[in-house]
């Protein structure tokens, strides 16, 4: 394997590659890649393609006091492959950390890509395993359309929107010049999020992501964003990705809670528009935040991106 610092100049490389598969998380969006702080994107992520995969390691960014992890070296992802091919692809990269002295390391791997590894040679990590990352999964249709009893507090939430500011609210495309206005939502929003166990450094990193997120909209047509005015002023903004896969992701949705019901208003918009024909529509993890686990869960997900670490069985 030739590894290689990675670019958004790589982005049709794994696009082409998630074009094989239907895999509906969130890894692989050049946006997770280079707007988290977890990865040193700009720094020590490689990319390198062989086997009939694309692989991607990194060293992580770190607190000073995680020795442990710090010293370990690259930490992979899963070979981007299909399904008929990720065991082998696997055992390949095994095989290659092997022979340059390196541990074994795989993040984000899902229990359906680990069953068809051999159990005699690869283990989960299990002191590492938490369900605070498992990304929520949704049909199209119940986002949409919001059917039956356990929606009804959803619905009963965008007719009194929709009736409040019938004739003031517009739900439209963003456009360059909406930049100061999502900025200013945003600034609202994280003055509202000093509890849950969301701190500064959370609101600085997410800020970071929206300028970015911001960016990609202008520079990809994959990428796209709304807002939601009411009388010049934006009190909503959703921005998501349509991955090669056919899954759709929403990376970023915020709202100004003043406006009651604004939320599922602009999560049931957003569906419709860009993801009515997706096979699933990927909301992100909780981060084992109980409010946000609580909000995700009130949507009623059919299934997770769940995530674990691989080792090999006697490195555990």
């Amino acid at each position: 394997m030739m590894f290689r610092k990675i670019s958004e100049a790589d982005k049709p490389l794994i696009d082409s590659y998630l074009a094989r598969t239907n895999y509906p998380g969130s890894d692989y969006s050049m946006l997770y890649l280079s707007g988290w702080d977890f990865f040193d994107f700009g720094g020590s992520m490689e990319i390198a393609e062989a086997n009939g995969a694309v692989y991607i390691r990194f060293l992580p960014n770190l607190a000073k006091e995680d020795e442990e992890t710090d010293s370990r070296g690259f930490v992979y992802m899963p070979p981007l492959t299909e399904t008929g091919n990720f065991a082998a692809a696997t055992d390949a990269l095994r095989e290659y950390c092997l022979s340059a002295g390196q541990e074994f390391y795989v993040t984000s791997c899902r229990p359906e890509e680990y069953a068809l590894l051999d159990g005699n040679v690869y283990a989960i990590d299990e002191k590492n395993d938490s369900r605070d990352f498992a990304e929520y999964l949704y049909k199209p249709s119940d986002l949409i359309t919001l059917p039956g009893k356990k929606y009804h507090a959803k619905r009963n939430f965008i007719s009194r929107f929709t009736n409040t500011y019938q004739g003031k609210y517009v739900f439209r495309s963003f456009e360059e010049r909406d930049r100061r206005g999502v900025y200013d939502l945003f600034g609202i929003w994280s003055r509202n999020k000093s509890f849950d166990g969301y701190h500064d450094s959370s609101k600085n990193q997410e800020a970071r992501l929206v300028a970015k997120a911001l960016d990609y909209v202008s520079k990809y047509d994959d990428f796209f964003a709304d807002v939601i005015e009411i009388d010049g002023e934006i009190v909503g903004f959703e921005m998501g990705e349509r991955l090669a896969s056919n899954n759709g992701i929403v990376h970023i949705e915020k709202g100004n809670i003043e406006y009651d019901g604004v939320y599922p208003t602009l999560c049931q918009a957003f569906a419709a528009k860009h993801f009515a024909d997706v096979n699933f529509i990927n909301r992100q993890e909780d981060m084992g935040l109980d409010g946000l686990r609580k909000s995700k869960l009130s949507y009623h997900p059919c299934g997770f991106v769940e995530k674990r670490i691989i080792v090999l069985r006697e490195s555990r």
